[in-house]
């Protein structure tokens, strides 16, 4: 054993020859020896405790003998600036926290498969290391591993990589740990390539933060969680790829300032984006939620979106946060998927106006004209996805018919995925939000117009037509009966209609016939 501090301020020490048969080099024992160059580890060494080495500022080389060392302990070669690389080897399990922080010079790390942890900050500040292939044995990575590694050029995990985060620890911790650390690569600005393998679960508070030259991450099926920050100020970020899958929350910020970034789809599974999510990406021109599980939309998530023109927000979200489509310069629509219930539902059902028009101006002014949601948007229309249930039990050729209706009249539209859209024009924008107007009623005169071609088609194909039919067909069995249809007196037809619920839409189109 080489005890605690034995060589500590020997700042003229040039050279140190380790006998074979040395276990321990202790807590400091070389520290601050300023002139040493140079140092070869015996085989037989099992330990270097806490800042052996440390601020050894002419130590160029060390080499390891492969053997029994198992630990590198916390800040041992820190602040060694003239250490150029290193191989860490075989035997060794656990490289300690801040055990190379500083080592300016540091261009190359060789990890032999063996180790498993690499600790908080282990290489935090090395600004001369460009490239690091993470071996698969490795089961942790602490926080702020890598932080501040400038010309880090690319990181590769190698399969099996599981990795840990302080604020996902737990009392008893499972076999195998899936979170990337804190800040664990935040502000290695020349970090261009990042891939991750299956099995990640978490990506950290600010992990890839301020990676400024970073270009495209997909994120794997197995990721649960983005944490806040995790992306954030990636200015070079044009393509962020979600492989469909676990993904449950986009927590804040966490692709808050990617400039370059273009287009972006969010998977089925997320359920919540945080607030500031996207803000500030001015040239994100394309969102697309796919219809799933999102309820809520953060505050701020979309501010500052200027190249983003229009949005549709899915069937399944309940929440928009205050001012999430802020200063969107250049948003003129917008489209609810699940808009039914900001409509009036007598209307819906009965074809009944009520005074009140088509929509619920009270639901809607709730959701979307309250908060300042899109202040400061330029929009123009607002549309609702309106597609009555009855609808879908149409025949092809009825559904057809209707469609080809919808596209004659006026303020409504068919979406690519066949829903109904009923479009209403942006009137007035106030400090606090938009009202949104059907003026004339036009907008719903032409849904019920739509309301009344279904229900007409669903009368036309009734089991009670069919029944009456057969029934005609009973008197005269010689004949052929090409057309069963009878003619009904008007009292049964509006027994008919009461029955199958169409008198609303359809009684003005048959009185008198």
């Amino acid at each position: 054993t080489v005890g605690r501090a034995a060589f500590y301020g020997c700042i003229n020490l040039i050279k140190v020859q380790f006998n074979q048969g040395l276990e321990l080099i202790g807590e400091s024992a070389f520290s601050d020896c300023k002139a040493l160059q140079q140092v070869t580890i015996p085989s037989s060494v099992i330990k270097l405790d806490q800042c052996a080495f440390a601020v050894c500022h002419n130590l160029a080389a060390v080499n390891f003998n492969e053997g029994s060392l198992r630990v590198i302990g916390g800040n041992a070669f820190r602040s060694c600036k003239a250490l150029k690389h290193v191989t860490i080897p075989s035997s060794t399990a656990e490289l300690g926290s801040y055990a190379f922080d500083g080592c300016i010079k540091l261009t190359k790390v060789h990890f032999i498969d063996g180790l498993q942890v690499i600790g908080n900050g282990a290489f935090n500040e090395c600004t001369a290391l460009q490239q690091v292939s993470i071996p698969s044995s490795v089961t942790r990575l602490g926080d702020y591993a890598f932080r501040g590694c400038i010309n880090l050029t690319e990181v590769d995990f190698n399969d099996g990589l599981q990795i840990e985060c302080k604020a996902f620890q737990k009392k008893t911790p499972p076999a195998i740990l899936t979170i990337l650390g804190r800040a664990a690569f935040y502000g290695c600005i020349n970090l261009i390539k990042v891939q991750f393998n299956q099995g990640l679960e978490l990506i950290g508070k600010s992990a890839f933060r301020d990676c400024k030259a970073l270009q495209q991450v997909t994120i794997p099926s197995s990721v649960i969680k983005l944490d806040q920050c995790a992306f954030a100020g990636c200015h070079d970020l044009a393509a962020v790829n979600f492989n469909e899958g676990s993904l449950q929350v986009i927590e804040q910020k966490v692709f808050r300032g990617c400039k370059a970034l273009k287009h972006v789809t969010i998977p089925s599974s997320v359920t919540k984006l945080g607030g500031c999510t996207f803000q500030g990406c001015c040239n994100l021109a394309e969102v697309q939620f796919k219809e799933g599980s999102l309820q809520f939309i953060g505050y701020n998530a979309f501010q500052d979106c200027t190249a983003l023109r229009s949005v549709t927000i899915p069937s399944s979200v309940t929440t928009l946060g205050r001012s999430a489509f802020l200063r969107c310069a250049n948003l003129t629509e917008v489209t609810l998927k699940g808009g039914e219930m900001l409509l009036n539902q007598r209307f819906l059902n009965h074809g009944v106006l009520d005074g009140e028009g088509a929509l619920n101006k009270k639901k809607v002014n709730k959701m979307i004209s309250c908060n300042s949601i899109f202040l400061g948007c330029p929009l123009t229309t607002i549309k609702i996805c309106f597609s009555p249930e009855s609808m879908d039990r149409l025949s092809k050729e009825c559904r057809l018919s209707v469609d080809g209706r919808i596209r004659d009249l006026r303020r409504l539209e068919i979406s690519p995925d066949g829903a109904v859209l009923a479009c209403f024009p942006v009137m007035r924008r106030s400090r606090r939000g938009i009202d949104v107007e059907d003026t004339d009623n036009q907008t719903a005169e032409s849904m019920h117009q739509v309301l009344r071609l279904i229900s007409f088609h669903e009368l036309k194909e009734s089991s009670i037509l069919i029944e009456l039919a057969m029934w005609k067909s009973r008197f005269k069995e010689d004949r052929v009966h090409t057309d069963c249809r009878i003619s009904v007196p008007d009292p049964a037809k509006t027994l008919i209609m009461e029955y199958c619920g169409f008198t609303d839409f359809l009684k003005p189109a048959i009185e008198g016939a």
